[in-house]
């Protein structure tokens, strides 16, 4: 929901061995550009950073033979199930003819670390690239080409992409299927695809260094290993990376003739998305404290059938329309620590010094505002201001603010009118009509709220390459209720269980609210 200031992606030169080998030549078809600038973006596990590795070595001029594992992939995080990058990564590549290729690594998204994760990556990701690149020749999609359709966890994934992206880089935006050799053994259906993805270019390979590092590792292991199978492992791993040095020419000559987009408007789209995310929660807030007051106001309307009552009654009044609401106020640059609980509205650390996470068990851990239980969950500690777990949790560019209705909400004339009925029966009869205009006013305040969202959701959809916020909602709705069912049949206990059920019901909300909110974008268009 709120802005990262994300520190720059860690850069890391690679193909230095160019420099070291001078006998080397370029093995890719030439290109123009001087320099070429690439984002990585894709799931957890299809091989981004393996690619970075092919791209590096076969720039350095390096055959199989030469070939060396530039980033050495056990020893970053994810290879136990999480995705290997764990945070967005620059590498400078430079050719063995002078040229340049920078390519930012990013963490793969739909991991096991769940979907607020998931928020904080993409953030990380926003960052990085206006961070490090002012423009960028292309945003490259790696996606796994064996699987025939989108599972939940891809259709999560493209659906996520897709948001993130701004229109003006529509031709800008490649696909590289992994583990597959050629498009003919493609078993990834495109049409599959967001339709804003499909006319997408696309390029097939199965990955030719990942082969012959594991070709190297077998004849370290096994010495003698018998003449013919050393043969076929090495003829298999040389017509690999030739088709992959074929692949990757026809890549970098489309490089090559894409016009650079300026990043700006990557970072513009999300603080849009961030803009909608804030008014989302504002408007299920305010909803919630509509329904609490409406109920009482329901509740009202029965007691006036009681004509003693009128006087407690009208009292009783008073102090409903006069019951204080929150909201959340932006704090500009500062960010707090809230919580989201249900009618906890508290601030329960402001101006946090910790470093800015949208993972509520990083912060659990960063803050002493939690009590650290020895054999509890992290999620489970308690804040020592409001008592909830940290799990309801998070960092905002924002705050809660308590406001009140001290013009008691009701017009001067029903006011005066009250006061100068002569009956208890006419007293009903303006109490009444006082309960009706204040549910109405209580409507048009949510329509109010809900017309901020649809306003900020068109202006969205107008610079978005999807060109819709809610298929994003609906994958990662459909993503959790999946991890749900997964931990239920693992005997996940109650806790986990808890949270992912609080998940599913916030984005249950967060969709209702989008839902009206595309409404009021499709009358806007009409009209």
């Amino acid at each position: 929901m709120s802005q990262l200031s994300a520190p720059d992606a860690p850069n890391t030169p690679l193909a230095s061995t160019a420099g070291e080998v001078p006998t080397r030549q370029m093995i890719l078809e030439p290109w123009t550009k001087q320099q070429m600038n690439i984002v990585l973006l894709g799931e957890t596990g299809v091989g981004k950073t393996e690619l970075v590795n092919l791209i590096a070595n076969v720039c350095a001029g390096a055959t199989p033979e030469n070939f060396e594992e530039k980033i050495e992939l056990s020893n970053e995080a994810g290879h136990n199930g999480g995705s290997q990058t764990i945070q967005p990564h620059l590498y400078s590549i430079t050719c063995v003819n002078g040229h340049k290729v920078n390519i930012l690594d990013t963490p793969g998204l739909a991991g096991d670390r769940g979907i607020h994760k998931d928020t904080e990556q993409m953030t990380a990701i926003v960052h990085a690239i206006t961070e490090n690149f002012d423009a960028i020749d292309a945003i490259v999609i790696l996606a796994c080409g064996h699987v025939p359709r989108l599972g939940l966890s891809t259709h999560y994934t493209m659906n996520a992409l897709s948001n993130m992206l701004p229109k003006s880089l529509s031709d800008n935006v490649a696909f590289i299927f992994t583990m597959v050799s050629s498009t003919l053994m493609l078993s990834f259906d495109t049409n599959w695809l967001p339709q804003e993805l499909r006319t997408a270019h696309t390029w097939s390979i199965d990955n030719p260094s990942s082969l012959w590092f594991k070709y190297q590792k077998r004849l370290t292991k096994e010495p003698l290993l018998e003449e013919d199978l050393r043969e076929d492992m090495k003829e298999i791993s040389h017509r690999g990376f030739e088709r992959a040095t074929k692949t990757l020419s026809q890549f970098f000559q489309y490089l090559d003739k894409r016009k650079v987009q300026p990043t700006q408007p990557v970072l513009e789209l999300y603080n849009i998305s961030v803009d909608i995310e804030t008014r989302i929660s504002n408007t299920i807030t305010r909803i919630s404290q509509a329904e609490e007051k409406r109920m009482r106001l329901q509740k009202l309307q029965v007691e006036l059938e009681n004509q003693e009552r009128i006087k407690q009654t009208n009292q009783h009044y008073q102090r409903i329309i006069n019951r204080p609401y929150h909201e959340l106020e932006e704090t500009g640059s500062e960010y707090n620590v809230l919580c989201i609980a249900v009618d906890c509205f508290s601030n329960c650390v402001e101006r946090c010094a910790f470093p800015f996470t949208l993972d509520p068990e990083a912060l659990a851990k960063s803050s002493a505002t939690f009590e650290e239980t020895p054999g509890v969950s992290p999620l489970q500690w308690r804040c020592k201001v409001c008592g909830h777990p940290a799990g309801d949790h998070h960092h905002y560019r924002s705050k809660w603010v308590k406001k009140v209705a001290t013009e008691n909400m009701i017009d001067n004339e029903s006011k005066w009118r009250y006061e100068s009925a002569k009956t208890e029966l006419q007293k009903i009869d303006i109490i009444k009509e006082m309960i009706k205009k204040e549910m109405a006013q209580l409507e048009q305040e949510i329509t109010d709220s809900m017309s901020g969202v649809t306003d900020t959701c068109e202006k969205y959809n107008k610079h978005s390459l999807s060109g819709n916020f809610m298929p994003y909602v609906f994958s990662a709705i459909g993503l959790l209720k999946l991890r749900e069912q997964h931990e239920m049949n693992m005997g996940a206990g109650v806790e986990e269980m808890d949270r992912i059920s609080k998940g599913i019901d916030y984005l249950e909300k967060k969709r209702k609210v989008l839902e009206q909110a595309v409404k009021g974008v499709n009358i806007h268009q009409s009209t």
